[in-house]
């Protein structure tokens, strides 16, 4: 319905007031600043928990996890030995590098090699197999390249790590 129609009976209006309807309450800018404020604030925080979270990542030290049924100080094991005491270890890091021990270089004793004189029916591979040995070690420390040429009577080297075979038992005359 309208105002503009008057109906009989109704009251007049007062006077001073209009027809017209109030108008709208605007927002104050005071409000749209104190949100402003707010989101720049909170974005301040995060970006500076942000920070302080990564460099307390870049920061950590390494600390070895919990081992079960260990206790806080290491008792001495109980010896007989009459040796002198071991040095006490420290449960705290360091930041220093580590320093791991290096091992003594060990010098490998190569044993001699065997000789062995090729009989007649020999194959290398036979031989290979008495003694236990690589064929291709056999071929190399005799500078052979062909497995099949070798004649009776030729002194072939045996490579040490074989097992010297053991002499079969002659038959006794009756």
């Amino acid at each position: 319905m309208s105002d503009d129609y008057s109906y009989p009976g109704a009251p007049a209006p007062p006077p001073g007031a209009s027809s017209t309807p109030p108008p709208a309450s605007r927002r104050s800018s005071s409000g749209v600043t104190g949100w402003l404020i707010a989101a720049v604030v909170v974005l301040v925080l995060a970006i500076a928990g942000g920070l302080f979270t990564a460099w307390l990542v870049a920061n950590m030290r390494a600390v070895p996890g919990p081992i079960a049924a260990a206790s806080a100080s290491p008792r001495p094991a109980a010896s007989s030995c009459a040796c002198s005491p071991s040095p006490v270890t420290s449960t705290l890091e360091t930041a220093g590098p580590r320093r791991t021990p290096t091992a003594l270089p060990t010098t490998e004793v190569t044993p001699e090699p065997f000789v062995y004189v090729v009989q007649p029916g020999d194959h290398l591979v036979n031989i290979a197999d008495l003694y236990q040995v690589d064929i291709q070690d056999v071929m190399d420390l005799n500078n052979i390249t062909n497995p099949n040429r070798i004649s009776v009577g030729q002194q072939l080297l045996i490579p040490g790590y074989g097992v010297p075979p053991t002499p079969k038992p002659t038959k006794k005359p009756k």
